[in-house]
């Protein structure tokens, strides 16, 4: 494990093999980093959320608590995700929707992903994007608020060692592969 300066570990986390936390960065209570994550300086990761194998999250993110972020996920700097549609101090009726970052997506710089969203298998969203509705596998979305776009050369890009070998040929090969809810 590498750890920046003046960093942050609650000790009931659990850090993977070949870690990397930058300067500044905060790990919060029963937060499972699997291997090979590196963790930009600035960012926050709250309670109880899961960062999969090979994923970077770079400087100034912040997770809320109970997040999901997948294999070999890559989040730029600055991205921002809600757990609360209607945040107020002391609010009785909060009810946490932390965001769902599925396998290999990508969230772009600066992007601001809103309460209960699901980034898809795969998908890319865009540099600023506001994220108000889920965003499909594979689907590429840009924009304010973020909607996907025609053509994407996601299907180029994405690194099919994510997948299970039981299903690498099949989505190499284009078939779409029907996601488990």
């Amino acid at each position: 494990m590498r750890l920046g300066q003046n960093v942050f570990i609650d000790s009931t986390a659990q850090i993977g093999e070949n870690c990397s936390i930058w300067h500044n960065g905060i790990i919060l209570a029963n937060v499972i980093l699997e291997a090979n994550v590196s963790i930009g300086s600035g960012t926050e990761i709250g309670s109880g959320s899961i960062i999969g194998r090979d994923s970077r999250i770079s400087a100034q993110c912040f997770l809320p608590s109970n997040s999901t972020v997948g294999r070999g996920c890559f989040l730029g700097p600055g991205v921002r995700c809600a757990d609360d549609a209607h945040p107020r101090a002391n609010n009785p009726q909060y009810i946490a929707a932390p965001p769902i970052i599925e396998d290999g997506a990508s969230v772009g710089m600066g992007a601001i992903i809103l309460p209960g969203i699901r980034v898809g298998l795969g998908a890319m969203v865009g540099a600023g994007a506001i994220v108000t509705r889920d965003v499909p596998a594979h689907a590429h979305v840009r924009g304010e608020p973020a909607r996907v776009k025609p053509y994407s050369r996601i299907h180029e890009e994405t690194n099919f060692d994510i997948y299970a070998d039981t299903i690498r040929d099949r989505v190499t090969a284009g078939e779409r592969i029907k996601e488990r809810s």
